[in-house]
């Protein structure tokens, strides 16, 4: 990668060399190449954005004949070797993600080997085994490990269960590897039922109420001329859009709305609050509360509410924002799409790459907050409309005062259109013409190369990554008639249902999801499996990294995703094969 950058930059010079030699005794036509500094910043400026006819065309126009100049430097720079650059850093960002996540799966399953083998050294046991006892207290010195997530008593009990799947109170050295999965996991417990199974067990138990909650507990997957709560709620958004849409027609023809509509604005709302109150009467509220789809109908029922509520009867300002606030009926149609394939995968999708994404986007963060600050400090108060010095700037001509450096946020505004646009040459433009700062303006370039070239860059690499390999796992669960999120069993090699029967039984539903990247869990699961295959059941393990059989991919490696919970996944896990 360096060597294609240092080729780039030794084209742009060299261009730049040739530009000025040609321009610079002429008269007309030869903005921009007058001096080898002007002509350096010119190629520099067309080779890395898209302002390159800008910075070409007043020497175009004059003298045709230089446009086979300009061709053939836009070829090797901005097609060829930029492109090259970008690819070679993206490509050894992969390749270095790559190697890492099996080093770190690797390291981690030969800790845990030889977490085993001093275990049953220091409890004396005879059978190479791990009691129950032992068992929680690695878990809790695991614990105390910063690089830990930490693991509750709770979650102890849940991984024991999961990994004694014989029942018979100790765990071999097979089982305890499996502790590396399950690590990767958070899990908790929600109770299921209402409190009114507890507070009123007659009313719960009657045959009434038995239907009351089959018809608000019941499938998608039953027959359309089966009623369920959920189909009810869809017609009722079906008919709020209708209404919301007249609304809307009234106000852009500013007509009056009839009174009848408003009365109907507040039905709906004590309709989508009777909707919450009649899952509350099944659900307990964690229970409920413990999916985003929830969350969403529970926050838009009560804003929605307390606006309507809060407009007829102190007839306040808020009527200025109704036609906004009309807007978040229709977020709640939006939730009808849930059952389409396609808009499931990107829903799962944005949010896995969210949680995966984390540490790059800190890292772009710090660097464009650094740039932020550093840019407020040089060029405060320089670019206003008053300064002499910005008169025939590009950047005074195209309105761009209001992204300035006066403050933090405004300095944001200007970084974050750098960004976008990889290189904006009124910027330095302007900062030249108005900065007490020598070479103030090398800035930009230096941005430009740490903030849009190698950081943004790796971001972007990074999101493709994690996009292809839930697009592979989408696939392969697609092809195994699998749920969204995939199977438990397959992706820790362990018997979850049941034991979450056993949850279920107790009246507790198990959730449960991943945690950093979506490959890292099947790179666990290869490097668990290459160690057993390698080594038995009696040897520790002394090979590197290096002596791995075979490199596996992140196209290879089948991502996780978290399970049921946080999703549009079916609530509970007993009837539904559909991970937990």
């Amino acid at each position: 990668m360096v060597s294609v950058a240092v080729f780039l930059a030794g084209t742009m010079v060299f261009f730049a060399w040739i530009a000025v030699t040609v321009f610079k005794d002429l008269d007309h036509g030869n903005e921009g190449f007058t001096s080898l500094k002007e002509s350096m910043n010119s190629m520099f400026i067309a080779g890395v954005s898209d302002e390159f006819v800008s910075v070409f065309l007043k020497s175009y126009t004059a003298y045709r004949y230089v446009g086979i100049l300009w061709l053939i430097f836009l070829v090797i720079a901005h097609v060829l070797l930029l492109s090259l650059v970008l690819d070679t850093l993206c490509a050894a960002y992969m390749s270095y993600s790559e190697q890492r996540t099996e080093e770190v799966a690797e390291q981690r399953i030969k800790g845990m080997w030889k977490a085993f083998t001093t275990l049953v050294e220091a409890t004396g046991s005879k059978n190479q085994e791990v009691s129950e006892k032992y068992f929680f207290l690695f878990l809790e010195e695991i614990s105390k490990s910063p690089r830990s997530v930490g693991i509750s008593p709770d979650e102890a009990q849940i991984m024991w269960e999961a990994i004694d799947r014989d029942k018979s109170g100790s765990i071999e050295r097979e089982e305890f590897i499996g502790v590396v999965g399950l690590i990767q996991y958070d899990f908790w417990t929600t109770r299921k039922d209402s409190y009114i199974k507890d507070y009123f067990p007659n009313l719960w138990n009657s045959s009434g109420y038995r239907k009351f909650r089959a018809f608000v507990d019941s499938s998608e997957d039953l027959e359309l001329s089966v009623i369920t709560l959920e189909r009810a709620m869809t017609l009722v958004l079906l008919v709020n859009l209708i209404l919301v849409v007249l609304e809307s027609y009234y106000d852009l023809n500013k007509w009056d709305e009839p009174p009848w509509m408003d009365s109907l604005e507040l039905a709906f709302s004590f309709v989508y609050l009777g909707e919450v109150s009649l899952k509350l009467a099944v659900y307990s509220f964690a229970e409920y509360w413990s999916t985003i789809s929830n969350q969403f109908d529970f926050f838009t029922t009560m804003l929605l509410l307390v606006t309507a509520i809060a407009e007829r009867l102190f007839a306040s300002g808020i009527a200025t924002y109704a036609n906004m606030l009309r807007l978040l009926r229709l977020l709640r149609v939006v939730k009808n799409l849930k059952n389409l394939e396609s808009v499931q995968f990107m829903i799962d999708t944005v949010s896995k790459l969210v949680a995966a994404s984390k540490d790059m986007i800190t890292l772009l963060g710090v660097v464009v907050f650094f740039f932020c600050c550093a840019s407020v400090q040089a060029f405060g108060g320089d670019l206003y409309e008053n300064n002499k010095n910005l008169e025939g700037s590009e950047y005074l001509e195209k309105h761009m005062l209001v992204l300035n450096f006066n403050d933090v946020p405004c300095a944001f505004g200007v970084w974050f259109v750098m960004l976008l646009c990889e290189y904006e040459p009124n910027f330095p433009e302007a900062v030249s013409r108005t900065s007490s700062v020598p070479f103030s303006w090398i800035m930009f370039p230096v941005f430009y190369v740490c903030g849009v070239s190698i950081v943004f860059e790796l971001v972007k690499a990074f999101t493709i990554e994690v996009f292809m390999s839930l697009k592979q796992r989408w696939n392969q669960m697609k092809l195994k008639n699998e749920g969204m999120h995939g199977s438990a069993t397959e992706d820790l090699g362990l018997d979850m249902d049941s034991f979450t029967k056993a949850f279920e039984e107790r009246g507790e539903v198990l959730h449960y999801r991943v945690q950093g990247h979506p490959s890292q869990m099947a790179m666990v699961k290869e490097a668990q499996e290459r160690m057993i295959q390698g080594h038995g059941h009696g040897d520790t393990p002394q090979h590197g990294h290096g002596d791995s059989p075979h490199k596996h991919g992140h196209g290879e490696s089948p991502p996780h995703s978290h399970g049921h919970g946080h999703g549009e996944t079916p609530r509970h896990q007993s009837k539904e094969k559909h991970g937990p």
